[in-house]
């Protein structure tokens, strides 16, 4: 069984949860320990989940971390 756990703290505007249901590219790089460019990359490539805001770009942390788990067990072909 694969169980993935995330927690990111996001600097910058005073007191944000590490819980927040929108990141930043750069929050949701760190997130997946990537670098920011490899995380623009994959945004336009469409293989992380986003959504766009005006000029921003968000993604939805619920749905990162249900695509990673998809992602895991594809390679595992385990059900986490």
């Amino acid at each position: 069984m694969i169980r993935l756990h995330f927690s990111v703290t996001t600097p910058g505007y005073g007191e944000e949860s590490s819980q927040a249901l929108l990141l930043t590219v750069k929050e949701a790089a760190k997130l997946m320990r990537i670098g920011k460019d490899m995380a623009y990359a994959l945004v336009a490539e469409g293989k992380i989940p986003n959504i766009r805001l005006g000029r921003h770009i968000r993604i939805p942390r619920a749905s990162l971390i249900a695509h990673l788990q998809a992602e895991a067990e594809k390679v595992h072909g385990e059900p986490s």
